[in-house]
């Protein structure tokens, strides 16, 4: 069992590392920023927006 929680440890550990890294290289580039931030936003907006028209 202690193996077991040891390894599901480790890999909560890597991921969070990992996800660091990958917002690391996101905010450092203008362009990935908007993509993974702006774009979806507004598709969401849209979205909503299309919904409540057909209301």
């Amino acid at each position: 069992m202690s193996a077991f929680l040891n390894d599901i440890g480790i890999f909560f550990t890597q991921s969070i590392n990992w996800l660091g890294e990958v917002l690391d290289t996101v905010t450092g580039s203008p362009a990935l920023t908007v993509m993974v931030l702006a774009m979806p936003i507004c598709g969401f907006a849209v979205g909503l927006l299309g919904r409540l028209i057909r209301l």
